[in-house]
Protein backbone atom coordinates (compact mmCIF):
# COMPACT_ATOMS: atom_id res chain seq x y z
CA UNK A 1 0.00 0.00 0.00
CA UNK A 2 3.30 2.57 1.10
CA UNK A 3 4.25 1.60 -2.51
CA UNK A 4 0.98 2.69 -3.94
CA UNK A 5 0.70 6.19 -2.56
CA UNK A 6 4.71 6.89 -2.92
CA UNK A 7 3.93 6.61 -6.46
CA UNK A 8 0.68 8.67 -6.69
CA UNK A 9 3.46 10.79 -5.02
CA UNK A 10 5.88 11.00 -7.93
CA UNK A 11 2.69 11.14 -10.44
CA UNK A 12 1.19 14.41 -8.74
CA UNK A 13 4.38 16.09 -8.64
CA UNK A 14 5.28 15.13 -12.47
CA UNK A 15 2.04 16.49 -13.53
CA UNK A 16 2.37 19.24 -11.71
CA UNK A 17 5.73 20.30 -13.15
CA UNK A 18 4.75 19.57 -16.36
CA UNK A 19 2.01 22.29 -16.21
CA UNK A 20 4.57 24.87 -14.44
CA UNK A 21 7.03 24.01 -17.44
CA UNK A 22 5.83 25.04 -20.69
CA UNK A 23 8.74 23.94 -22.09
CA UNK A 24 8.40 19.96 -21.04
CA UNK A 25 7.64 17.72 -23.78
CA UNK A 26 7.45 18.95 -26.88
CA UNK A 27 8.34 22.77 -26.93
CA UNK A 28 6.75 25.71 -25.28
CA UNK A 29 3.19 25.51 -25.52
CA UNK A 30 2.91 29.26 -26.08
CA UNK A 31 5.19 28.66 -29.26
CA UNK A 32 2.73 25.90 -30.69
CA UNK A 33 -0.31 27.13 -29.73
CA UNK A 34 0.02 30.90 -28.66
CA UNK A 35 -0.95 33.93 -30.66
CA UNK A 36 2.07 35.82 -33.89
CA UNK A 37 2.03 39.24 -32.41
CA UNK A 38 5.26 41.70 -33.43
CA UNK A 39 6.50 43.12 -30.03
CA UNK A 40 9.02 45.02 -31.58
CA UNK A 41 9.36 46.36 -34.86
CA UNK A 42 11.87 45.38 -37.89
CA UNK A 43 14.51 47.36 -38.44
CA UNK A 44 18.14 47.78 -39.12
CA UNK A 45 20.70 49.37 -36.64
CA UNK A 46 21.75 51.81 -38.87
CA UNK A 47 20.01 53.16 -42.34
CA UNK A 48 23.63 53.40 -44.33
CA UNK A 49 25.83 50.08 -44.44
CA UNK A 50 29.71 50.74 -44.95
CA UNK A 51 30.79 46.90 -45.82
CA UNK A 52 34.30 48.54 -46.03
CA UNK A 53 35.25 49.29 -42.12
CA UNK A 54 34.82 47.30 -38.85
CA UNK A 55 31.15 47.99 -37.71
CA UNK A 56 28.20 46.21 -36.92
CA UNK A 57 25.53 46.26 -39.36
CA UNK A 58 22.57 43.93 -38.64
CA UNK A 59 18.59 43.95 -38.35
CA UNK A 60 16.58 43.63 -35.42
CA UNK A 61 13.29 42.43 -34.46
CA UNK A 62 11.28 40.56 -31.86
CA UNK A 63 7.94 38.45 -31.82
CA UNK A 64 5.84 36.76 -29.37
CA UNK A 65 7.05 32.83 -30.17
CA UNK A 66 9.30 30.88 -31.61
CA UNK A 67 8.99 29.96 -34.99
CA UNK A 68 11.23 29.52 -38.42
CA UNK A 69 12.11 32.69 -40.28
CA UNK A 70 13.47 34.18 -43.21
CA UNK A 71 15.00 37.70 -43.91
CA UNK A 72 15.48 38.75 -47.58
CA UNK A 73 17.89 41.58 -48.56
CA UNK A 74 17.10 42.61 -52.12
CA UNK A 75 19.10 45.24 -53.94
CA UNK A 76 16.50 47.26 -56.36
CA UNK A 77 18.84 48.24 -58.65
CA UNK A 78 20.91 45.12 -58.92
CA UNK A 79 18.58 42.27 -58.12
CA UNK A 80 21.29 41.25 -55.62
CA UNK A 81 20.06 39.00 -52.62
CA UNK A 82 21.33 37.71 -49.11
CA UNK A 83 19.16 35.35 -47.35
CA UNK A 84 19.05 34.49 -43.84
CA UNK A 85 17.02 32.13 -42.44
CA UNK A 86 16.52 30.73 -38.25
CA UNK A 87 14.29 29.50 -35.06
CA UNK A 88 14.03 32.00 -32.81
CA UNK A 89 11.70 34.90 -31.36
CA UNK A 90 14.07 37.93 -32.30
CA UNK A 91 16.53 39.06 -34.91
CA UNK A 92 19.80 40.73 -33.33
CA UNK A 93 23.36 41.11 -33.94
CA UNK A 94 23.95 37.35 -33.36
CA UNK A 95 21.79 36.08 -35.90
CA UNK A 96 20.84 38.91 -38.72
CA UNK A 97 24.54 40.49 -38.65
CA UNK A 98 25.56 41.34 -42.72
CA UNK A 99 28.62 41.47 -44.13
CA UNK A 100 27.77 42.73 -47.33
CA UNK A 101 28.36 39.51 -49.19
CA UNK A 102 25.45 38.10 -51.75
CA UNK A 103 23.87 34.80 -52.01
CA UNK A 104 25.16 34.44 -55.38
CA UNK A 105 25.79 36.63 -57.97
CA UNK A 106 25.02 39.64 -59.37
CA UNK A 107 26.72 41.01 -56.14
CA UNK A 108 25.96 44.40 -54.24
CA UNK A 109 27.45 47.93 -55.58
CA UNK A 110 28.06 50.79 -53.99
CA UNK A 111 24.92 53.11 -53.95
CA UNK A 112 22.61 49.83 -53.93
CA UNK A 113 19.43 50.69 -51.99
CA UNK A 114 17.85 47.20 -50.85
CA UNK A 115 14.43 46.44 -49.25
CA UNK A 116 14.54 44.10 -46.28
CA UNK A 117 12.02 41.94 -45.90
CA UNK A 118 11.37 39.67 -43.01
CA UNK A 119 8.49 36.71 -43.26
CA UNK A 120 6.92 35.41 -39.89
CA UNK A 121 4.82 32.19 -39.93
CA UNK A 122 2.91 29.50 -38.11
CA UNK A 123 0.06 27.32 -38.33
CA UNK A 124 -2.54 30.26 -38.44
CA UNK A 125 -0.56 33.43 -39.45
CA UNK A 126 1.79 34.72 -42.26
CA UNK A 127 3.55 38.41 -41.36
CA UNK A 128 5.78 40.51 -43.99
CA UNK A 129 7.53 43.45 -42.64
CA UNK A 130 9.94 45.70 -44.34
CA UNK A 131 12.32 48.42 -43.95
CA UNK A 132 14.76 49.76 -46.18
CA UNK A 133 18.99 49.94 -45.89
CA UNK A 134 21.55 51.72 -48.06
CA UNK A 135 25.23 50.63 -49.27
CA UNK A 136 27.19 53.43 -48.54
CA UNK A 137 30.30 51.30 -49.62
CA UNK A 138 30.94 47.33 -50.51
CA UNK A 139 33.07 44.87 -48.82
CA UNK A 140 36.64 44.98 -49.34
CA UNK A 141 38.20 42.40 -51.28
CA UNK A 142 38.62 38.69 -50.16
CA UNK A 143 41.91 37.78 -49.18
CA UNK A 144 43.73 36.06 -52.04
CA UNK A 145 42.01 37.29 -54.57
CA UNK A 146 43.59 38.15 -58.41
CA UNK A 147 40.71 39.40 -60.81
CA UNK A 148 41.90 38.42 -64.41
CA UNK A 149 38.93 40.40 -66.31
CA UNK A 150 35.62 42.30 -65.52
CA UNK A 151 35.23 44.26 -68.52
CA UNK A 152 34.32 47.37 -67.03
CA UNK A 153 36.90 48.84 -69.47
CA UNK A 154 36.09 47.26 -72.22
CA UNK A 155 37.78 43.47 -73.85
CA UNK A 156 41.34 43.10 -71.00
CA UNK A 157 44.52 44.23 -72.84
CA UNK A 158 45.97 42.46 -75.72
CA UNK A 159 43.06 39.85 -75.48
CA UNK A 160 41.99 37.64 -78.86
CA UNK A 161 39.10 36.81 -80.21
CA UNK A 162 37.67 34.89 -82.37
CA UNK A 163 34.56 35.37 -84.04
CA UNK A 164 32.29 33.42 -86.68
CA UNK A 165 29.93 35.00 -89.19
CA UNK A 166 26.29 35.10 -87.41
CA UNK A 167 28.39 35.09 -83.63
CA UNK A 168 28.54 37.97 -81.23
CA UNK A 169 31.23 38.66 -78.78
CA UNK A 170 30.69 41.93 -77.14
CA UNK A 171 31.06 44.14 -74.03
CA UNK A 172 27.33 44.93 -72.70
CA UNK A 173 26.13 47.51 -70.23
CA UNK A 174 23.24 46.83 -67.91
CA UNK A 175 22.42 44.06 -65.26
CA UNK A 176 25.89 42.96 -65.29
CA UNK A 177 26.81 40.19 -62.29
CA UNK A 178 29.67 42.61 -60.57
CA UNK A 179 29.68 46.25 -62.31
CA UNK A 180 28.05 48.02 -64.74
CA UNK A 181 29.47 45.48 -67.41
CA UNK A 182 30.14 42.09 -68.54
CA UNK A 183 30.96 39.77 -72.15
CA UNK A 184 28.09 38.13 -74.11
CA UNK A 185 28.78 35.51 -76.50
CA UNK A 186 26.22 33.86 -78.51
CA UNK A 187 24.53 34.30 -81.51
CA UNK A 188 23.37 31.90 -84.35
CA UNK A 189 26.47 29.82 -86.11
CA UNK A 190 23.72 26.69 -87.64
CA UNK A 191 26.98 25.08 -89.08
CA UNK A 192 29.37 24.54 -86.35
CA UNK A 193 30.22 23.80 -83.32
CA UNK A 194 32.20 27.11 -82.40
CA UNK A 195 30.83 30.50 -82.06
CA UNK A 196 33.34 32.80 -80.70
CA UNK A 197 36.29 32.34 -78.25
CA UNK A 198 38.67 34.96 -76.85
CA UNK A 199 42.03 34.66 -75.52
CA UNK A 200 42.85 36.44 -72.21
CA UNK A 201 46.71 37.13 -70.89
CA UNK A 202 47.38 36.40 -66.88
CA UNK A 203 50.18 38.35 -65.27
CA UNK A 204 51.53 38.03 -62.22
CA UNK A 205 50.59 34.65 -61.12
CA UNK A 206 53.43 34.43 -59.69
CA UNK A 207 51.79 35.11 -56.12
CA UNK A 208 50.48 31.79 -56.55
CA UNK A 209 53.92 29.82 -56.99
CA UNK A 210 53.61 27.82 -53.47
CA UNK A 211 50.11 27.27 -53.87
CA UNK A 212 48.85 23.84 -54.70
CA UNK A 213 46.49 23.09 -57.62
CA UNK A 214 43.97 21.75 -54.84
CA UNK A 215 44.05 25.09 -53.12
CA UNK A 216 43.33 28.08 -56.28
CA UNK A 217 40.15 28.52 -57.51
CA UNK A 218 39.34 29.48 -61.07
CA UNK A 219 36.09 31.67 -60.69
CA UNK A 220 33.51 33.01 -63.39
CA UNK A 221 29.88 34.62 -63.46
CA UNK A 222 28.01 32.87 -66.40
CA UNK A 223 24.36 33.04 -67.51
CA UNK A 224 22.11 31.46 -70.35
CA UNK A 225 19.21 32.07 -70.94
CA UNK A 226 15.08 30.42 -71.21
CA UNK A 227 15.13 27.40 -72.24
CA UNK A 228 13.15 27.34 -75.58
CA UNK A 229 14.84 30.89 -76.34
CA UNK A 230 18.51 29.36 -76.57
CA UNK A 231 19.66 26.07 -76.96
CA UNK A 232 19.39 23.43 -74.81
CA UNK A 233 23.37 21.84 -75.27
CA UNK A 234 24.58 24.86 -75.38
CA UNK A 235 28.21 25.38 -73.68
CA UNK A 236 31.28 26.87 -72.82
CA UNK A 237 34.99 25.66 -72.91
CA UNK A 238 37.61 26.91 -70.43
CA UNK A 239 40.76 26.16 -70.92
CA UNK A 240 43.54 27.28 -69.18
CA UNK A 241 47.74 27.65 -70.26
CA UNK A 242 50.98 27.59 -68.36
CA UNK A 243 53.89 28.88 -69.50
CA UNK A 244 56.35 26.16 -69.19
CA UNK A 245 59.62 27.45 -70.55
CA UNK A 246 58.24 27.52 -74.13
CA UNK A 247 56.37 29.19 -76.52
CA UNK A 248 52.50 29.83 -75.87
CA UNK A 249 51.07 27.23 -78.32
CA UNK A 250 53.43 24.48 -76.61
CA UNK A 251 52.94 24.93 -73.13
CA UNK A 252 50.59 22.61 -71.28
CA UNK A 253 46.89 23.21 -71.42
CA UNK A 254 44.14 22.08 -68.97
CA UNK A 255 40.75 22.49 -69.69
CA UNK A 256 37.50 22.43 -68.33
CA UNK A 257 33.65 22.53 -69.41
CA UNK A 258 30.43 24.35 -68.19
CA UNK A 259 27.73 22.02 -69.85
CA UNK A 260 25.24 22.87 -70.14
CA UNK A 261 24.63 26.42 -69.74
CA UNK A 262 20.76 25.79 -68.87
CA UNK A 263 20.34 29.17 -66.55
CA UNK A 264 18.64 32.20 -67.12
CA UNK A 265 20.25 34.28 -64.01
CA UNK A 266 24.31 34.92 -63.29
CA UNK A 267 25.30 31.93 -61.59
CA UNK A 268 29.16 31.52 -59.58
CA UNK A 269 31.05 29.32 -61.57
CA UNK A 270 33.84 27.64 -59.27
CA UNK A 271 36.04 24.75 -59.12
CA UNK A 272 40.18 24.34 -58.01
CA UNK A 273 42.66 24.08 -60.29
CA UNK A 274 43.27 20.36 -59.66
CA UNK A 275 40.19 19.39 -61.48
CA UNK A 276 41.18 20.81 -64.95
CA UNK A 277 41.86 18.15 -67.35
CA UNK A 278 45.02 18.08 -69.40
CA UNK A 279 44.33 18.41 -72.87
CA UNK A 280 48.05 18.59 -74.43
CA UNK A 281 51.06 16.93 -74.78
CA UNK A 282 52.08 16.89 -71.25
CA UNK A 283 55.54 19.06 -70.80
CA UNK A 284 56.18 18.17 -67.09
CA UNK A 285 52.10 17.35 -66.27
CA UNK A 286 52.11 19.22 -63.27
CA UNK A 287 49.52 21.95 -62.79
CA UNK A 288 51.33 25.13 -61.65
CA UNK A 289 49.83 27.69 -60.44
CA UNK A 290 52.34 30.54 -61.01
CA UNK A 291 52.85 29.55 -64.83
CA UNK A 292 49.57 30.27 -65.37
CA UNK A 293 49.86 32.96 -68.35
CA UNK A 294 46.44 32.44 -70.32
CA UNK A 295 42.44 31.77 -70.11
CA UNK A 296 40.55 31.12 -73.04
CA UNK A 297 37.01 31.44 -72.88
CA UNK A 298 34.77 29.42 -75.97
CA UNK A 299 31.44 29.87 -76.99
CA UNK A 300 29.80 26.51 -78.46
CA UNK A 301 26.68 24.66 -79.07
CA UNK A 302 25.16 21.60 -81.55
CA UNK A 303 25.27 23.65 -84.47
CA UNK A 304 21.50 22.67 -86.49
CA UNK A 305 22.38 22.78 -90.11
CA UNK A 306 25.90 21.20 -90.51
CA UNK A 307 29.29 20.59 -88.58
CA UNK A 308 32.58 20.20 -89.74
CA UNK A 309 33.07 17.38 -86.75
CA UNK A 310 30.02 15.90 -84.85
CA UNK A 311 26.36 15.28 -85.29
CA UNK A 312 24.00 17.74 -85.54
CA UNK A 313 20.63 19.44 -83.62
CA UNK A 314 18.27 20.47 -86.19
CA UNK A 315 16.03 20.58 -82.80
CA UNK A 316 18.58 24.03 -82.29
CA UNK A 317 16.91 25.81 -85.53
CA UNK A 318 16.53 29.16 -85.23
CA UNK A 319 17.81 29.07 -80.99
CA UNK A 320 19.91 31.81 -80.73
CA UNK A 321 23.13 30.81 -78.22
CA UNK A 322 23.76 33.03 -75.36
CA UNK A 323 26.69 32.24 -72.68
CA UNK A 324 27.47 35.37 -71.28
CA UNK A 325 30.32 35.34 -68.69
CA UNK A 326 31.53 38.12 -66.26
CA UNK A 327 34.35 38.32 -63.19
CA UNK A 328 36.61 35.80 -64.01
CA UNK A 329 38.65 35.49 -61.15
CA UNK A 330 41.26 33.26 -59.07
CA UNK A 331 41.35 32.95 -54.88
CA UNK A 332 43.10 31.12 -52.69
CA UNK A 333 42.02 28.53 -50.40
CA UNK A 334 38.23 28.84 -51.21
CA UNK A 335 36.26 29.85 -53.60
CA UNK A 336 35.02 33.92 -54.57
CA UNK A 337 32.01 34.84 -52.49
CA UNK A 338 30.21 37.58 -54.31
Amino acid sequence: MKNYFLILIIAISFLSCQRENPDFLGGSLNDQFGELVVLEPFKSNTINFNFSIVSPRFFEAQWSKNLNWSLSVRATQTGATKTFTGYSNKLDIDNASWDGSADDFPSFMKDDVCQATLTLSDSDTIIELTTTVNVSEIKNPQEGLKVVADFEDGLPVNSLSFVQPGAELTVTENLAAVGSNYLHLGGYVPYDYLLTSIKIPVQDMDIFSSTSPLLLYFNMATIGGIMGDVPANQFIKIIIREDDGSNLSNGEKYSMEINPVNWDTWQLFTLPYSDFVLESAPVNNLREPGKINQIEIMCLSCPAESAPDGPTCPENTDLIVKTDIDFIAFTENESYKP
